[in-house]
């Protein structure tokens, strides 16, 4: 395993014996959370083994120039995974699922059983996920009713390592001295899942809900509609989640959570940050602000 995959690997570690104290989420679902990202980094390591591929993107990249007026480097509909380990990432998480939490046995089941009948396609689904179709997912749910977003969770699942890998590669040409000033993701265009704050000065960084990139942004803005009034951008915290706030806007009526472990010995991951501060979720939804992204875990 590479140096970088290692210290990805300690980073998601830490944060995962933090979550295990964390007696508002169920054990199965940390053991699934656990298995699921350890298959994942394998996935990754045998991914970068292949080669970086870096002619596939390369010539395809939007002018710089045009990225800092708001356009994304590579649109997420062009970007591409190695789909035979996706596959098989795919159904070794279908298989994590049943073991970890029983009342997804039965969904594993069911969609084992569409795909043998032709009901469920999964290069179809993959086609679909690149190109951000909720309307494909939504009519899949149906195939497993007792776990409604089952299938959308392992197909994100199985093809972020890829995504992953390659969102970071095509980062990396993006100006390392710049703010990102627009509402979606410099990379792929995507809108951001959560924020945090770092250094001295808590510099606003936010996490791409579908590369995973993490870039740089605006702190007074809405990181969804680009509203920069600050009379129209508030935020709460409670007692309950601490380290955790909801930055919210009246003008989309949008919220994005917000990591500011600067005070707290507290190890943070963006992807388990959002699933640990889930409770904020629900609190912020019943003050009428939703969210245009779901968690990195599917739901």
């Amino acid at each position: 395993m590479s140096p970088d995959l290692e210290r990805e690997k300690t980073s998601y570690l830490k944060k995962l014996a933090a979550l295990g104290k964390n007696e508002g989420l169920p054990a199965g679902l940390i053991a699934l959370v656990s298995g699921t990202i350890d298959r994942q980094l394998a996935a990754k390591a045998r991914i970068m083994g292949k080669g970086e591929e870096e002619d596939r993107f390369t010539d395809r990249l939007e002018d710089v120039e045009k990225v800092l007026r708001g356009a994304s480097l590579f649109p997420r509909e062009n970007f591409f995974v190695d789909r035979e380990i996706a596959t098989e990432l795919f159904e070794a998480l279908s298989d994590l699922a049943a073991d970890c939490l029983p009342a997804l046995a039965q969904a594993a089941s069911l969609t084992a059983m569409a795909r043998q009948k032709g009901e469920f396609d999964l290069a179809s689904a993959m086609d679909a996920h690149l190109a951000g179709d909720d309307r494909f997912f939504q009519n899949v749910e149906s195939l497993t009713p007792q776990a409604p977003r089952f299938i959308g969770f392992l197909v994100q699942a199985a093809m972020s390592p890829g995504l992953e890998i390659l969102g970071e590669r095509i980062y990396a040409r993006f100006p390392k001295d710049r703010t990102w000033t627009h509402g979606h993701c410099p990379v792929c265009g995507s809108p951001p899942l959560i924020s945090r704050l770092l250094g001295k000065e808590g510099a606003r960084h936010l996490t791409c809900s579908f590369c995973h990139v993490e870039y740089r942004a605006r702190r007074l803005m809405c990181p969804y509609c680009g509203e920069d009034e600050t009379k129209k951008l508030d935020y709460f915290t409670t007692p309950d989640e601490p380290g955790y706030r909801v930055d919210t806007c009246s003008t989309c009526k949008q919220y994005i959570k917000t990591t500011d472990f600067r005070n707290f010995d507290r190890p943070s991951q963006p992807l388990l940050d959002d699933l640990e501060s889930l409770a904020l979720d629900i609190a912020v939804q019943k003050r009428d602000f939703s969210r245009p992204v779901l968690s990195a875990w599917g739901f």
